[in-house]
């Protein structure tokens, strides 16, 4: 549903004949509260497209999500490489931090002293090629995050939507 240029997702839990109450939902499938709106001032209604479908999954599956799981290390560089022999190791989906404030969400495929090869992947769990990248650019990582947890939900479990 979009109002007012913004889009609310959740589940309709009162309606009327001038009002509905939705019952909101963050981008990590937990409940954030209920909004009333005029249904007049509803412009348009999306249902089930692509992207509630991976959100209605999350919402389904976040149980499974622990915030106190979250790693994140500040190093540049070579002083990764121990961090980044574990996660190329256990396969494990992290997020790497660039110096030029960007980030690269994936897995690391290879590395050595000059350079680290990531299989990236979006934020609703899909590949997205591969990128390579000077060790140099680093400046630090984070992985098992609630957002890493939504990506690898959705990554393990991407056959369920296709």
């Amino acid at each position: 549903m979009i109002e007012w240029d913004e889009s609310i997702i959740g589940f309709i839990v009162d309606l009327d004949e001038s009002y509905f109450t939705i019952n909101e939902i963050d981008e990590y499938g937990f409940p954030i509260g209920n909004t009333q709106i005029a249904i007049e001032d509803v412009i348009s209604i999306n249902i089930d497209d692509r992207y509630q479908k991976r959100l209605k999954y999350v919402y389904d599956n976040n149980s499974m999500f622990d915030v106190n799981r979250r790693v994140t290390v500040w190093k540049e560089g070579e002083k990764l490489i121990p961090n980044l022999k574990e996660l190329a190791e256990s396969k494990q989906i992290a997020t790497l931090f660039l110096s030029d404030d960007n980030y690269i969400i994936g897995c690391i495929l290879k590395y050595d002293k000059t350079h680290v090869m990531i299989k990236n992947v979006g934020s609703e769990g899909d590949e997205d090629g591969v990128s390579y990248h000077p060790i140099n650019e680093f400046i630090g990582l984070r992985y098992n995050s609630i957002k890493e947890q939504k990506i690898k939900l959705l990554y393990e479990n991407k056959n369920y939507f296709y």
